[in-house]
């Protein structure tokens, strides 16, 4: 399953700062796990349905967030850490984790993704999830030159301490 978002685009703006690496979080230490429900739109206005697992680790102010597709079609389907050099801008249990990718080998593909996770208590969390990816190189009007997607879960806390392996 590809994991795709369309509203970071309008809530970063262009007064984003530049992404050089991780930025602390006062997102306190853990691992929250949830189930993601999420539809992929294309540019013809298709809607895939997908389902994932999610792991949101928070480590000493680092965020990571790991995925795996459920379904029977994914019967062996392992974690993923899903992108880089998170940044995390934060209210009162309220936090816009994101990324801006673009690999300096292949600039025609860039992505966005952004993670509005809000805390509802000390053991629980919503989660609205969105990803856009504009692969530039493609024609504007070709199927393929960029696609949305956007989903939602609730959080558990199932971890207070930082998990390193989830770190790496």
């Amino acid at each position: 399953m590809i994991f795709p978002a369309v509203l970071a685009l309008t809530l970063l703006g262009c007064a984003a700062p530049p992404i050089q690496g991780d930025a602390p979080s006062p997102l306190g230490d853990g691992v929250w796990s949830g189930t993601l429900t999420s539809q992929t739109i294309s540019p013809d206005d298709s809607v895939a349905q997908g389902t994932s697992d999610l792991l949101v680790a928070s480590c000493k102010g680092v965020v990571r967030i790991w995925a795996r597709d459920v379904g029977p079609q994914f019967p062996d389907s392992a974690y993923v850490r899903l992108g880089t050099k998170y940044r995390v801008q934060s209210l009162p249990d309220s936090h816009m984790i994101y990324y801006l990718h673009a690999a300096p080998t292949q600039p025609d593909w860039v992505e966005i993704q952004t993670y509005a996770f809000l805390e509802l208590d000390a053991d629980t969390a919503a989660l609205q999830w969105s990803r856009a990816v504009n692969n530039r190189d493609i024609d504007g009007a070709a199927h393929g030159r960029y696609f949305f997607s956007q989903g939602t879960t609730r959080l558990t806390r199932v971890n207070r301490a930082c998990s390193s392996k989830l770190m790496e």
